[in-house]
């Protein structure tokens, strides 16, 4: 396992203690498998502050600790040496634990899906997911506006209201949030 710190932290030695005490409640066994601690952002000044506190503390507690700068790369050739010796040799046999479950995670293809169709003179967009988007994005915060008219492209709603004939200043209906179409840009208002 490998356990990445982020060194510039408030407090980089309880943030690794968290952690390892959710690993021991999850699976005790957890904390018994090759591990590297990676105390990432050398390249800030807090973290190189803190490194040589957090180097002995782990080093007491016999684990194997590597400081690097993902930002500028330093530190990165020992971390994949540390890794490499952690590894077992092709040749040793290793004894696999019992699986203990599998979690298996379904994707509903559907949530992504939409529907359209007229509801009087608005476009009326029906869909799990771009509702939910809808319901939960601030329209007044514009960055929060851009992220759902990217999703708007991304999930292709934008195309398929393109395809089906929409007109400035026609009206779109996304769950309770009504939009004026644009040239440039959607202009949301409540129904």
């Amino acid at each position: 396992m490998v356990h990445v710190v982020d060194g510039a932290a408030r407090d980089p030695g309880w943030d690794h203690d968290i952690i390892r005490e959710e690993l021991r409640l999850h699976d005790p066994l957890l904390l018994d498998k090759p591990l590297a601690v990676v105390f990432n952002k050398m390249d800030l000044p807090a973290a190189r502050e803190a490194w040589p506190a957090f180097e002995a503390a782990r080093r007491a507690e016999g684990l194997n600790v590597v400081a690097v700068s993902a930002e500028s790369g330093d530190g990165l050739e020992r971390l994949r040496a540390l890794i490499g010796e952690l590894l077992p040799d092709e040749n040793d046999p290793v004894d696999l634990p019992e699986p203990f479950g599998v979690v298996v995670h379904r994707l509903d293809a559907a949530g992504d899906g939409f529907t359209m169709e007229r509801e009087g003179d608005a476009h009326r967009v029906r869909g799990k997911r771009i509702e939910r988007l809808a319901a939960q994005t601030n329209f007044d915060v514009e960055e929060s506006a851009e992220r759902f008219q990217r999703a708007l492209a991304r999930l292709g709603i934008d195309a398929a209201l393109r395809k089906a004939g929409i007109q400035p200043g026609d009206t779109v209906r996304i769950g309770a949030i009504e939009f004026e179409w644009g040239p440039d840009a959607w202009e949301p208002g409540a129904e």
